[in-house]
C-alpha cells in the first residue's frame, strides 16, 4: 500500500524553493537567501519551533503567487510596483494544501508595510504580523543585494537602507533585530554562501515530516496549479493528463501504490515549465526553433524538482520523462523503448491525448477522432507504445469523460479563485 513509500516533505520545500529562482540570474537563491535572513531574525526574535517554521516555509515559497518568470524578474527588480497579485495568490495556493495553510495568511502580508497593520489595529505582538514584517524585510534585503559587488563592501549600505524603513514599510523592533544580527561578517558571508541551502537543511528548521498519499497529492496540487493556472488555456492541463494516466493505467492492471504513483506523476509532469518565460509559454502562434529549445528544458527542471524528494525517486522518472520517445528522438535525454519504464509510457499517451483534446489560443479543442488519429500516427512512428494507444482507445469515452469532469472542475476553480487576481 500507498503508506509502505511515503514522501519527505521537507525535500519537496526545498527542491521547489530551489527550482522557482532557476529562470533567471538575477533570481539565484532569492528564495533560500529570503529564508535564510528570515530564520536568523526569528531566532534573535526567540520565536518558538512552531512560528519559526511557519515562517520558514512562508518565506521559502514567499514567491510563488508569482506564477510566471517575468512576473518574477519584475518584483525583483522593483519593476513591478503592484505586489498585491501574487500575495493574494500565493496565499489562496497556501490555503489549498492543509500543510501550508497555517502559513497562508504570511504571504498574504509579505508586502503589507507597517503603516498599515496599524490602520488596521494589528499589533506587532500578533505572531502573524510580527513573521510577515521579519519576511517583508528579508524580501526586501535580498532584492537590494547586488551578485557583482563582493558582500563584505555591501554590507552597510544595506543596513543603512533596511534602517531608512524603520516606522514607515517596517517596524523599528524588527529592524532592531536585524541590526543584532548582521553586525557580524558571518551573517552576510552565510547568506552568499554556495552552500546555503545545505546548510539550511541541517539545521532543521523544517520537520522532516514523510506525509502519506492523501498529503502528498494535497501538495502536488499546489505545485501543479503553480505550473498550470499562468494562463487559461493551461489551467487544467496536468489535472487532465493525472486523470487520464489514472484511466488508462486502470485499465492496464495498474492498483494500489503504483495507481497512487501515475496519479501524482501526471499532476506534476510540467512543474519544470516554473523555468520558461509566459512570452514563450503562452505564445499564441508557432514558436521558433529557439523558442522550442527552451521549452525543450522543462522536463529536466521536472525530474530536478522532483528526483530530490525521498519517496518520489519513481514518480519522478514518469514525470520527467512524458516527452521521451520509443526511437530515442524525444527529449530531455533521448530515451528508447528499452529505458522507459510502463509508466513512463503511459504519462508519455496521456500527455498528447489531453493537450489534443484540449482548446489552445491557436487552434480549437480535438474530438475523439483528432485525438486517435494523432496518437495511432505516433504508434506507426514506433514513437509512443501501441498497447497503451489502444488501452486509451477501448475506454475512450469512459476515460475522457472524466477526464472533462475533472478539468471542468478546476476550470471552476481557477475562474473562481485566481482569474481575476492580476
Amino acid at each position: 500500500m500507498w503508506r509502505d513509500l511515503t514522501i519527505n516533505l521537507a525535500d519537496f520545500l526545498f527542491s521547489v524553493a530551489d527550482a522557482m529562482d532557476l529562470s533567471d540570474a538575477s533570481l539565484v537563491d532569492h528564495q533560500i537567501r529570503t529564508a535564510f535572513i528570515s530564520a536568523e531574525i526569528a531566532r534573535a526574535a526567540k520565536l518558538d519551533y512552531p512560528q519559526t517554521e511557519r515562517l520558514f516555509v512562508a518565506a521559502l515559497l514567499h514567491d510563488i503567487g508569482a506564477l510566471s518568470p517575468e512576473e518574477k524578474i519584475g518584483l525583483h527588480t522593483y519593476e513591478d510596483l503592484r505586489p498585491e497579485p501574487h500575495c493574494l495568490r500565493g496565499g489562496k495556493l497556501f490555503r489549498e494544501a492543509f500543510w501550508l495553510a497555517p502559513s497562508a495568511q504570511i504571504i498574504d502580508w509579505h508586502h503589507t508595510p507597517m503603516v498599515q497593520h496599524q490602520r488596521a489595529n494589528r499589533p506587532l505582538s500578533e505572531p502573524n504580523v510580527l513573521a510577515a514584517q521579519i519576511l517583508y524585510l528579508a524580501d526586501h534585503l535580498e532584492r537590494a543585494i547586488r551578485r557583482d559587488v563582493f558582500i563584505l563592501h555591501q554590507k552597510e549600505s544595506l543596513v543603512r537602507r533596511m534602517s531608512e524603513c524603520a516606522g514607515t514599510t517596517i517596524h523599528p523592533e524588527v529592524i532592531a533585530l536585524f541590526r543584532d544580527v548582521s553586525g557580524n561578517s558571518g551573517f552576510w558571508l552565510d547568506l552568499v554562501a554556495k552552500d546555503l541551502g545545505r546548510q539550511l537543511r541541517s539545521r532543521n528548521l523544517l520537520r522532516s515530516i514523510e506525509h502519506d498519499y492523501n498529503a502528498a497529492r494535497s501538495i502536488a496540487l499546489v505545485f501543479k496549479d503553480m505550473t498550470d493556472f499562468r494562463s487559461r488555456f493551461t489551467a487544467t492541463h496536468s489535472s487532465g493528463v493525472s486523470c487520464c494516466a489514472r484511466g488508462i493505467a486502470g485499465t492496464l492492471g495498474f492498483s494500489g501504490k503504483d495507481l497512487q504513483q501515475i496519479d501524482l506523476a501526471g499532476l506534476l509532469h510540467d512543474v519544470g515549465k516554473m523555468v520558461v518565460p509566459n512570452s514563450i509559454l503562452c505564445k499564441p502562434s508557432t514558436l521558433t526553433p529557439e523558442e522550442y529549445t527552451i521549452i525543450q528544458q522543462h522536463p529536466y527542471y521536472t525530474h530536478r524538482v522532483l528526483g530530490r524528494v525521498r519517496g518520489f525517486e519513481q514518480i519522478a522518472e514518469w514525470a520527467a520523462f512524458h516527452h521521451e520517445r520509443l526511437d530515442g528522438s524525444g527529449y530531455c535525454n533521448s530515451l528508447g523503448r528499452s529505458k522507459l519504464d510502463i509508466g513512463a509510457k503511459v504519462i508519455a499517451v496521456a500527455d498528447v491525448a489531453t493537450a489534443i483534446a484540449e482548446r489552445r489560443p491557436y487552434r480549437d479543442p480535438g474530438g475523439q477522432s483528432k485525438v486517435m488519429m494523432a496518437l495511432r500516427e505516433m504508434q506507426q512512428k514506433e514513437l509512443i507504445e501501441g498497447i497503451i494507444v489502444e488501452a486509451l482507445a477501448d475506454n475512450y469515452q469512459t476515460i475522457m469523460e472524466e477526464v472533462e469532469v475533472t478539468q471542468q472542475k478546476d476550470e471552476t476553480r481557477y475562474t473562481e479563485r485566481y482569474a481575476m487576481i492580476v
